[in-house]
This record gives structure tokens, sequence and C-alpha cells, in this order.
């Protein structure tokens, strides 16, 4: 399955991106004490359950263009609870890799939401379980159903 990645982050440190996620329009970049752990951004012509385009993180070593749009498929699915409201990420990779979801991704991608959650006490967070490429794609493929 096929998608187009927006992305907003990349691993550059300290630097959080916002974005009119409408528009792709870059509205300011701040400081922030985080460096993501992989490229992430949205899945183009998705919707997900709080409005906004699905969110995910490109799986690569590779150097991302901030605002770039590249071509992934999902390997994979993360889920975090905001508020007690799922909040999933897609996991994906480039077309052009072989990728996959093992201990070292798990690993980095939850010592970020520690991190994140440590940090954004104004809204509760909980860490939710990891999901095969089968439950990503039936997401995905809901999100674009949905719009």
């Amino acid at each position: 399955m096929a998608m187009k990645v927006f992305i907003e982050q990349t691993t550059e440190p300290n630097k959080k991106n916002i974005f009119d996620k409408k528009t792709g329009v870059l509205l300011d970049t701040a400081t922030s004490p985080l460096t993501y752990p992989y490229p992430y951004g949205y899945i183009l012509d998705t919707k997900a359950a709080d409005g906004e385009n699905l969110d995910c993180y490109v799986i690569t070593d590779k150097k991302l263009v901030t605002s770039s749009i590249v071509e992934c498929e999902p390997i994979g699915m993360t889920e975090w609870f905001e508020n007690g409201q799922a909040d999933h990420k897609i996991l994906a990779r480039l077309t052009d890799e072989q990728r996959e979801v093992d201990s070292t991704v798990i690993c980095k991608i939850d010592d970020f939401a520690a991190q994140f959650m440590a940090i954004r006490q104004e809204k509760h967070y909980q860490s939710g379980g990891y999901y095969d490429q089968g439950k990503a794609e039936a997401l995905i493929a809901a999100s674009r159903d949905s719009k």
C-alpha cells in the first residue's frame, strides 16, 4: 500500500516545526527539548479520529528534508492515548528501503514517547501497544474512507 507522507520534523536536534496542515505552509519553528527519533509527519489524504491527518514516523536513517513529500509504505503502528482518546502513529518505510519494526525501533519510539509525555503534563498521555502492518493498512484505509 503506497502512501505519501508530508515531513514536518526531521531528526534535527531541538527543533519543532509548526505547519498549517491544510496548506503545508511553515508557520513557525520553535526550540524543543526533544529530538525526534525518526522523521515525522502525516499521511496525505487521510483523516484521523481527531480530525487531522494520520501521524507517521518514517523509519529510515536517511536525512529527509522538512516539508518534503516522500513515498512510503506502512510497516506497523503504535498507539498512544491522549486524555483517553486513541492517537495512532503509523510506522512506515521509504518504498526503496527494506526496514522492519524491530526492538531498536520500538525502543527509540518508546524513549521519545516517555520524554514527550514527561514535558506535556497539561494532558494525560499513556502509551499503548504496537501493531502489525495489517492493522496499520486497515486504519489507513478507514481514514481515507472517512474523508
